[in-house]
């Protein structure tokens, strides 16, 4: 049912951390948010969180959920649901690896909770696998309000961490609570109300009823309690819900209820909405305040919650706790990448409704940003090759470990311009090279120079394949 953690610390950690002077006994912690993912963990969250772990390694850093989804086009992810889909998706029960969980892993989450996205796309056989991958890469997985048919919790409902410093630990529960009306299904009346159709997950196909949610809002309440047992200094909820709903027609975003009627939790980290709340403050029945916030979607931007704590009569109490958002722009080298995928289906759609397709085209064609010069890499070629033939480390380039894979850099004045990685088959283009045109498992080319190929269209999968030509 539950967890302890214990992490040893040394003195000035920040994060998930403690700082402050052991002769006046104060001490801070922060916690780092993300939510709604959808299967994205880009590079300006992923060096964020790294840098702050960099600066301390005992950060903590959780998830609201709906982690688990295709992410970016040609990703691990994108292929993992092709794969799955390619047979029954619910009567599946082949295993495949969940990419995302390692990636989670790699960028340092410790907890995340379930969204309604983890039931929705997947059936019980594979949501369990999902489960055995993230705890196979010692991520805790929560939510307290979803239930086997037996009666037992499905995943933990919540966890307490045991953080050690001079002055005594500082003791943390987390709270996980996923929205009730997952799989629900409604009809609306003429009145505009909706009137539930399902039991939810219970009657969800490929579930079978092994599975059922109940109250999130009952469940913090009975859970709290329990939690409280432990003494902990801090509780933090993370809930897969949105601050408020239209009661009449789908009730299931709750947070601002359960700030305001649960005692005992001090801080919520919101999600399912995508909405981005830097801080919503509330005062629960007890008068005491409650700090809510939610970091958007698809790693565009991430929370942070800290808290002052002093310690009185061998006690740690809450001083002070606020909590922000720090937002990324997406890079002009991903907005690249969008805009080459988008030109390449343009082309293909084009060429379809052409009355004589072209045989030939130049690559600088149909490539929207300017350069000067690309580099395609061999599948399985190393990060540190790569980095090494474009003259710099650039973002986190990981190999194509697959020979179905592309690994393209387009280069302007010595800078990447775009980086084009992933499966062809999900990007929408193959480019097919003689193996005597890499050196060192690399061709170049420059614009309307080298960069000729001869063109076949796929009109049932709208995909082209170029193969070059001098």
């Amino acid at each position: 049912m539950k967890k302890k953690i214990m992490i040893g610390i040394m003195l000035g950690a920040s994060i998930f951390s403690l700082s402050g002077c052991s002769s006046t006994k104060n001490t801070e912690v922060s916690i780092l948010a993300t939510t709604d993912l959808h299967g994205y963990l880009p590079y300006e969250l992923t060096s964020y969180i790294k840098n702050e772990k960099a600066k301390d390694k005992n950060t903590l850093l959780v998830d609201a959920g709906d982690f688990f989804d295709l992410g970016k086009s040609g990703s691990p992810m994108d292929k993992y649901f092709d794969t799955k889909w390619s047979d029954d998706a619910y009567n599946n029960k082949k295993y495949l690896e969940v990419p995302i969980a390692k990636e989670m892993k790699e960028v340092g989450y410790d907890t995340v909770v379930l969204g309604n996205h983890e039931f929705i796309k997947n059936n019980k056989f594979q949501l369990d696998n999902l489960v055995k991958d993230f705890k196979k890469q010692d991520i805790d997985i929560l939510s307290a309000n979803t239930y086997k048919k037996d009666g037992k919790n499905y995943v933990d409902p919540y966890l307490i961490k045991d953080i050690s410093a001079p002055d005594g630990n500082v003791k943390v529960g987390i709270l996980g609570l996923t929205i009730q009306e997952v799989g629900q299904t409604y009809d609306e009346s003429s009145s505009g109300q909706a009137k539930a159709t399902s039991e939810g997950l219970k009657d969800f196909q490929g579930y079978n009823g092994e599975l059922y949610m109940t109250d999130l809002i009952k469940e913090a309440n009975k859970w709290v309690t329990v939690m409280q047992k432990e003494n902990p200094d801090i509780i933090l909820a993370v809930v897969h819900s949105g601050e408020e709903s239209d009661i009449n027609k789908y009730p299931g975003n709750r947070i601002k209820e359960l700030a305001k009627e649960i005692n005992g939790i001090d801080a919520i980290v919101a999600g399912h909405t995508h909405k981005e709340i830097p801080q919503h403050t509330y005062k629960n029945k007890s008068g005491k305040k409650v700090i809510v916030t939610q970091p958007g979607k698809y790693g565009e931007c991430i929370s942070k919650i800290n808290f002052e704590l002093e310690k009185n009569n061998n006690k740690w109490n809450i001083v002070d706790k606020s909590s922000d958002l720090t937002k990324f722009e997406k890079s002009k080298e991903d907005k690249n990448f969008d805009a080459f995928k988008s030109s390449i289906q343009d082309f293909i759609e084009k060429e379809l409704k052409s009355d004589k397709m072209k045989e030939t085209i130049h690559l600088s064609d149909i490539t929207p940003f300017d350069w000067d010069k690309v580099y395609v890499f061999e599948p399985k070629t190393s990060s540190e090759a790569i980095y090494k033939t474009i003259g710099y480390k650039w973002q986190d380039i990981k190999p194509a470990n697959d020979e179905d894979m592309l690994q393209i850099v387009f280069m302007k004045n010595d800078k990447v311009v775009c980086h084009f990685c992933g499966y062809s088959k999900y990007l929408s283009l193959y480019l097919n090279f003689d193996k005597s045109e890499y050196k060192n498992s690399v061709v170049t080319m420059y614009p309307k120079d080298n960069d000729k190929f001869k063109i076949k269209i796929d009109g049932l999968w709208l995909t082209a394949y170029l193969t070059h030509t001098n």
